[in-house]
């Protein structure tokens, strides 16, 4: 068998494993739970910024910057994003082990590779469903409310730039699933550290300055905002030029993070023995 033929078969096997993920996450109530949740607070805030507008007399049809707003500042990408991506990278490695599963998995044909690539797409890739499914209501409830909206030929790139800063905290979750061996105790530090890195942001961007970039909120909400920003910028010669290096810096803080913490996660399966079922 040829080389590529090899990685088709290799690329078949991480696909049954991401398969097997999204069955595994979407028959999770939470997860469930709380997308729905997520839509209905996006939701709540447009039809309130709705209302808000209207009763101040102000023409809602004239907000033509609404759906900027609710995508990157709306409840739920700030809030239920983050949390959906914990708990589905949270439980991803380490049900496996308390279920007993994990043996039964890499008893079979596939690599230890194969395997956590399997686990990482398949809730990488639902998240970033989910994340779509915001995006889209946000556009279409913005479009729907308030009319016309402007440069909405940058809302794919948005998604994109969501997926992608969103990985610091899947990653770190998904990382503590594979370290610990624990779904609580690697969501409740994933979430400790998600809550941490918000409050020490604005400190530390205070005492220190620049120093606050290094912590994971920075990068993973800042980076949406400066592609967005750069992006009009760049088609609109009035304005001010983008703040380019900062757009750049987050871009590689949240790349260095994913590489660490996956890696991190790879050495601890591929170092160590398969545990059996924790009581």
């Amino acid at each position: 068998m040829g080389a590529l033929g090899r990685v088709c078969e290799a690329l078949e096997r991480v696909g049954v494993i991401a398969g097997y993920e999204w069955r595994r996450g979407i028959a999770k109530k939470s997860v469930l739970a709380l997308v729905i949740l997520a839509v209905a607070i996006q939701t709540l805030v447009i039809v309130s910024n709705y209302e808000f507008n209207r009763s101040s007399g102000i023409v809602p049809s004239g907000n033509a910057f609404m759906w900027i707003s609710t995508v990157l500042e709306g409840g739920a990408q700030a809030l239920f994003i983050p949390l959906i991506a914990i708990i589905v990278a949270g439980g991803s490695m380490s049900e496996e082990y308390e279920h007993g599963t994990a043996d039964i998995l890499l008893s079979k044909p596939i690599s230890r590779i194969e395997y956590m690539f399997g686990k990482f797409m398949g809730g990488y890739s639902l998240l970033a469903l989910v994340e779509a499914l915001i995006t889209v209501v946000s556009v279409g409830l913005s479009i729907g409310f308030f009319g016309a909206q402007s440069d909405l030929q940058f809302a794919p790139l948005m998604f994109l730039a969501i997926a992608y800063s969103s990985l610091i905290f899947f990653c770190l979750s998904f990382m503590f699933s594979e370290v610990f061996r624990g779904t609580t105790l690697a969501i409740l530090l994933a979430f400790a550290m998600y809550i941490a890195s918000l409050v020490m942001t604005p400190i530390l961007s205070f005492l220190y300055g620049n120093v606050s970039r290094v912590v994971p909120t920075w990068a993973a909400t800042g980076f949406p905002s400066f592609l967005l920003s750069r992006l009009i910028t760049a088609s609109n010669t009035v304005l001010p030029s983008a703040d380019t290096e900062a757009l750049y810096e987050a871009a590689l803080i949240i790349a260095v993070y994913t590489v660490v913490f996956v890696a991190i996660a790879a050495l601890r399966l591929l170092k160590s023995d398969v545990t059996k079922k924790t009581d």
